[in-house]
């Protein structure tokens, strides 16, 4: 049961945001909560996108903070027009453009992993509410499972026999049930079939046309005997069917199997996808272009990956999707698309990685697949005579090793799409034996320095052959902890003739 900490009033405007965001530091301080930053931004960007885009603006807001057993909650509520297709809409530009802190929902997403979205079509008081939750410690968290019963004392001895093995979330009735589906996504409903109000199967075809809660779970649990009611209950692809009363052992039984069984089935259907996804994505190059040797290891820590390495001719382009896994994936698929189709437009006016990174902006700003994207991008033009010019749109600056010194080329921009003509091209001569070193940010964020372990190794690097070096720098980094986000890295050597 979730624990009300604290509860701001107020209305649409900057005032407001800076007022409630400031009484939520003290709040957060006092109960000692980790993710201090992500929550402040949330509280900032959520508040400011109700003073921009909603027309006619919400008259009131209402931000709460709680926790329970496993996570901080932090929900704004507010009685102005409803996001129609949310799990759409959170990367929607228009909607979500970026607030004073220069960082919109968009970006909100990136700290948050969970974020839910109840529109006031959908809840008894009439508000929209949207939800934002971290957990509460870094340990495995249980599974969630939702008893929706009519009876106390069924919900009492339900949730007595899951406690210690789920995370149990009670209703009684069907329409707060299906609140509170769609605000905590539960991995399993243990239903009630014959309810007052609604029954059990109703509540079912409520959440079936529902994309974001549509696969789960859904267990019967009745005492009834009326044959017609059981009848139709089942004639939906429910998971099981459980008759009262049941013991604990036969439930805890049946909610594995269950939740196995949809594990099996999502992991089986995710293999199949990323198997024809990951046709032509895996990032690779040949091991020379010009007088440049040439070294690419790359890994993705778990199905997908949103590194993209794309060579034409002595163009080479090298970007990261912000997000990994599948979703990742599919941006790069479009990303890949567009950047071939503008590098095979501009080849005969052969521009300036500046001036290409300037038009990939102009892109992001027009394209609506590209609006959805967040990527960095770094654009390299390697001459023949063995000089580089290099362009950057918010990858981590590169690296040159000459005669074992390690020096950050101090090469920035903007994201593309923020700003459009904001891109300086430096231009490096690479000598005989000098190394250039362009990474991810799965090696190093762009904001980081770079600590004296890594420079060490850089050094030691710098005395193996090119391969080897590459193969010695992804073995550190995995060392040193199974990188998170896809870790891509990129040498080039000047020839020694």
């Amino acid at each position: 049961m979730k624990t009300l900490l604290a509860e701001w009033h107020g209305k649409p405007q900057f005032e407001d945001a800076r007022r409630i965001r400031e009484a939520l530091v003290d709040v957060l301080s006092k109960h000692g909560v980790e993710q201090v930053n992500d929550f402040l931004l949330a509280a900032s960007e959520l508040i400011v996108n109700l003073t921009r885009y909603p027309n006619p603006k919400p008259n009131q807001l209402c931000l709460r903070f709680s926790r329970d057993e496993y996570f901080w909650w932090l929900e704004l509520l507010d009685d102005g027009p409803s996001f129609s297709n949310f799990s759409q809409q959170i990367n929607h530009p228009d909607l979500l453009e970026a607030a004073e802190s220069g960082m919109g929902l968009k970006l909100l997403a990136s700290h948050f992993d969970d974020i839910s979205y109840v529109p006031a079509c959908y809840r008894e008081d009439g508000m929209n509410v949207m939800l934002l939750r971290q957990p509460i410690g870094k340990g495995p968290q249980l599974k969630r499972v939702l008893i929706v019963d009519d009876d106390p004392v069924w919900r009492a001895v339900l949730s007595g026999y899951l406690e210690g093995h789920y995370q149990v979330i009670v209703a009684d009735s069907a329409t707060q049930a299906f609140q509170l589906i769609l605000q905590d996504k539960p991995d399993l409903v243990i239903c009630d079939l014959k309810m007052p109000e609604h029954d059990g199967s109703v509540l079912f075809d409520w959440i079936s046309h529902i994309p974001q809660v549509a696969t789960t779970a859904f267990i019967y649990l009745s005492g009834c005997d009326d044959a017609t009611l059981i009848e139709n209950a089942v004639s939906r692809p429910i998971d099981d069917f459980l008759h009262k009363p049941v013991n604990k052992a036969e439930l805890l039984q049946t909610l594995a199997r269950v939740l196995l069984r949809r594990q099996h089935l999502t992991d089986q259907i995710q293999r199949e996808v990323d198997q024809k996804i990951t046709l032509g994505l895996h990032p690779s190059l040949p091991d020379s272009i010009g007088p440049f040797s040439c070294a690419l290891r790359t890994i993705a820590p778990e199905s997908g990956g949103g590194d993209l390495v794309l060579l034409r001719n002595s163009l080479l382009i090298f970007a990261d999707l912000m997000g990994h896994g599948v979703q990742a994936k599919g941006f790069v698929f479009a990303l890949a698309g567009y950047l071939r189709g503008l590098c095979a437009a501009t080849a005969r006016q052969q521009p300036d990685v500046a001036e290409l990174l300037a038009q990939v902006a102009l892109g992001f700003d027009d394209d609506p697949v590209l609006q959805e994207t967040l990527a960095t991008i770094t654009a390299l033009e390697l001459g023949a005579g063995g000089t580089v010019r290099i362009a950057n749109a918010g990858q981590p600056q590169p690296v040159l090793i000459r005669d074992g010194e390690i020096t950050r080329i101090p090469v920035d921009g903007p994201l593309p799409g923020l700003l459009v003509d904001s891109y300086q091209a430096m231009e490096l001569e690479l000598l005989p034996g000098d190394r250039l070193v362009l990474f991810s940010d799965g090696y190093l964020d762009a904001a980081e320095c770079m600590p004296d372990m890594m420079i060490k190794q850089l050094q030691y690097s710098a005395t193996l052959p090119l391969g080897a070096a590459a193969d010695f720098l992804m073995q550190e980094t995995l060392n040193r902890s199974m990188p998170q986000d896809d870790l891509t890295l990129i040498l080039l050597e000047k020839a020694e003739h």
